[in-house]
């Protein structure tokens, strides 16, 4: 039975988006979704020292913002630092300021200020990834509030494509680091799934199987991602895969949780069950 047209919402006639908007910076960036970098447009110009790249990863995922030095003790030795953490912190901020400094320059080099009670950063926000990110999502979902779905998806391709790993991989030794990693890998996967949800009510359901099977098996309790694989694989014609993905993620909830799927779960598998698309309803939760 074609359910297609039960899913496919109506697709909004948009031109191609300003290239500002797609085109990746050139020259000078610096890079948080994956391993921390610093990318001059020619070569990577990271610190090698380990507490000089938190230092910097903590003043970039706050940056033009003070952070304290308070906080930056904390974060750089734990609950108990040194008593020489203090001047500690200013030699490694003196020499991170000379790292900056040695970049090429141009109108884009960052500096970092003493600013009461602590230290900012201040760059030009477009050149960190994380901030690019954030605003393709946000472009990408006011397109699609408009109901200009071609658009709104090549935003969030974009904005996806900036994922090199997992975010801050290599200086997850911060609290705060790991607390921003883990709000960020939330956010990575909300725009995968709506990158997703796009491209199946734009009828590429077929090339979202593979992504939806890497995140299924990252997120083995994740009920939207299951979700919107069962619907993929249905729509695929592979009716008895979509069925066994509902299976896996059940024994996973009931195994890991003690608890059954969610009641929308359970009635999107009984409409693949008995392969009903009068209850559209079930569909569209999914994908809307």
């Amino acid at each position: 039975m074609d359910i297609l047209p039960a899913i496919v919402g109506p697709v909004g006639v948009s031109a191609a988006p300003p290239p500002a908007d797609l085109e990746p910076p050139s020259g000078l960036r610096f890079t948080v979704l994956g391993p921390l970098e610093i990318h001059d447009g020619l070569r990577i110009r990271t610190p090698r020292a380990h507490k000089l790249r938190v230092l910097l990863a903590l003043l970039l995922v706050r940056c033009n913002t003070v952070v304290s030095t308070d906080t930056l003790i904390s974060e750089l030795w734990g609950e108990r630092p040194p008593r020489t953490a203090l001047k500690a912190l200013r030699v490694y901020v003196s020499q991170l300021r000379r790292a900056l400094a040695a970049l090429p320059p141009n109108d884009q080099r960052p500096s970092i200020v003493t600013r009461d009670p602590g230290y900012r950063l201040e760059i030009d926000d477009g050149t960190l990834d994380l901030v690019r990110f954030e605003r393709l999502c946000e472009l990408g979902r006011m397109a699609a509030d408009e109901g200009l779905l071609e658009r709104a998806l090549r935003y969030y391709r974009a904005a996806t494509g900036l994922w090199r790993g997992p975010a801050l991989v290599d200086v997850r030794s911060s609290s705060v680091l790991e607390g921003v990693a883990l709000s960020l890998e939330e956010a990575r996967i909300s725009a995968l799934e709506r990158r997703i949800r796009l491209q199946i009510r734009l009828g590429g359901h077929v090339e979202v199987i593979g992504d939806l099977r890497a995140l299924a098996a990252e997120h083995p309790l994740h009920e939207r991602v299951h979700a919107q694989l069962m619907v993929a694989l249905y729509l695929a014609g592979r009716r008895a895969d979509a069925l066994a993905t509902f299976r896996a993620l059940r024994e996973s909830c009931v195994n890991d949780l003690g608890v059954e799927p969610s009641h929308d779960l359970q009635l999107l598998h009984r409409s693949i069950l008995e392969s009903n698309a009068e209850s559209p309803r079930h569909w569209e939760a999914w994908i809307a």
